[in-house]
């Protein structure tokens, strides 16, 4: 179950030839839809990262995060870590020790708070980890 997870994963963080990825997990009881995603932010190492290059990876499919909203039919299931990927060349190698912190903003659209409003909930964990 989820619940014994933090937002990002434990030693979760790959060093890529292109970039980095790390796992994230719903901080929720239910799974959610892809487009109640509603921000994602980043740092490495107290940088903030440009979200046109993070993509989000879940059920063996990676999507722009500026796309995240048109999938309402994919799920992030509540047991499954979604893949963070980032487009940043050069910037972790594998051994390395960095500093990764995350923010994940969520809607949830089965908890109306107002017309046409519906909960949201912010969600933020930082975590330093040697890179595989």
């Amino acid at each position: 179950m989820a619940a014994m997870f933090e937002l990002i994963e434990k030693n979760s963080l790959h060093a890529l030839p292109d970039g980095y990825e790390f796992l994230v997990h719903l901080k929720w009881y239910r799974s959610l839809p892809l487009s109640s995603v509603v921000k994602v932010q980043l740092k490495l190492d107290d940088e903030p990262v440009d979200p046109e290059q993070i993509s989000f990876g879940v059920n063996d499919h990676v999507y722009r995060l500026k796309d995240l909203g048109d999938h309402y039919e994919e799920f992030w299931f509540v047991q499954d870590g979604a893949r963070l990927i980032v487009k940043q060349p050069g910037k972790i190698a594998t051994g390395e020790t960095h500093t990764i912190w995350a923010e994940i903003t969520l809607r949830y659209p089965y908890i109306p708070i107002g017309p046409n409003q519906f909960l949201t909930t912010a969600t933020q964990y930082s975590s330093s980890q040697v890179a595989a």
